[in-house]
């Protein structure tokens, strides 16, 4: 790791701020999906197959905003972070959903995935090292 970074990486406070941001909108979605399925089937959806419906939102959005804004959620507008690839390429959608899943299992893991951030100068997290993006400010 060179001892200057050609970047400015994305605080934990910024992170955490387009975060929430996010989740706002992440949980209006849900609730419009849920009150669709509830009116749709005329009955209460009490099943896991909903939670796994809530993250496939959840992964969605991330994906498709990301995809279409050039590695930026409306969240991460506001707070002027972005997503980047290590090696400055477009990042795929695998890599997206790789992301995504290990950012939530980290993070439901006790907060682990953001430990790194603590010692790390160019402030990464589990999720960015082990899919190879990170976020940086614009």
């Amino acid at each position: 790791m060179n001892s200057t970074l050609d970047y400015k990486p994305a605080g934990f406070f910024r992170r955490m701020v387009a975060l929430f941001y996010d989740l706002i909108l992440i949980i209006a979605l849900c609730v419009g999906f849920t009150l669709l399925i509830t009116y749709a089937l005329n009955t209460e959806v009490e099943s896991p197959l909903m939670y796994l419906a809530f993250l496939a939102l959840s992964i969605g959005f991330y994906c498709y905003f990301w995809k279409k804004n050039s590695g930026q959620t409306l969240g991460m507008q506001v707070w002027k972070v972005r997503l980047t690839q290590e090696n400055k390429s477009d990042i795929s959608l695998i890599r997206m959903i790789y992301r995504c899943l290990l950012g939530l299992i980290f993070t439901l893991l006790f907060g682990l995935n953001y430990l790194p951030m603590l010692f790390r100068k160019d402030k990464k997290t589990l999720n960015d090292i082990l899919s190879k993006t990170f976020l940086v400010r614009v």
